[in-house]
């Protein structure tokens, strides 16, 4: 008698359609923001509009999801390739690398800069991008703080205020990604960023 395939859990099930809705709605508000119909991202999920109100009461809901999981999904890429990295300026290099690169890549940049323009009018999100600049500036923290234990950077760096630097640098390359459009050139962004954070690392 031939051997039945495991059924899908009603949890496994209802997650994995979350995350589909999740990569649709990506696509969705990376090209046209929060304009974006919920009938346009039911489509590129390749759902119902009634199935989306099931998992997200609104589309506001739905948009704060899709920034949220687009920062943490970066973060912990980044995480993970640092871990594997010994070198220090090569340890810098390579997250900034990631994170400038992922802007062209993954368009991920379009759906912050379509926040900012949607933040004077919806307090939640401006919350939600204060979150997420926290976040980034708090990865920061930890990898300066990580150099300095190492003696890879000097223990009276003032590590907030680099911290704060860092997260502004990549905010700015956030806006200049979208400013350039199709000409924007991930390996000069990456290498001027690296450039300036990777003086405060000691000389080997």
């Amino acid at each position: 008698m031939p051997t039945q395939a495991p059924r899908e859990t009603p949890a496994a099930h209802a997650a994995a359609v979350r995350e589909r809705i999740l990569e649709g709605a990506g696509r969705a508000f990376a090209a046209s923001g929060f304009r974006a119909s919920v009938p346009a991202i039911a489509a590129e999920a390749g759902v119902s509009v009634g199935l989306i109100y099931r998992y997200f009461p609104s589309k506001e809901e739905l948009f704060l999801a899709v920034c949220s999981q687009q920062t943490e999904a970066k973060l912990d890429e980044l995480a993970r390739t640092l871990a594997s990295i010994p070198d220090p300026r090569a340890r810098l290099e390579a997250a900034i690398s990631v994170f400038v690169s992922s802007l062209e890549e993954e368009s991920w940049g379009a759906i912050v800069v379509h926040a900012w323009a949607e933040a004077d009018r919806n307090p939640r999100v401006r919350d939600l991008l204060q979150r997420m600049f926290d976040q980034e500036r708090g990865f920061a923290a930890m990898f300066i703080r990580e150099a300095i234990a190492r003696g890879e950077a000097s223990p009276d760096l003032n590590v907030e205020g680099v911290s704060l630097a860092t997260g502004m640098l990549l905010h700015g390359a956030i806006a200049y990604q979208a400013e350039r459009g199709p000409a924007f050139d991930p390996a000069p962004v990456a290498q001027a960023i690296t450039v300036v954070l990777g003086a405060h690392l000691q000389q080997g």
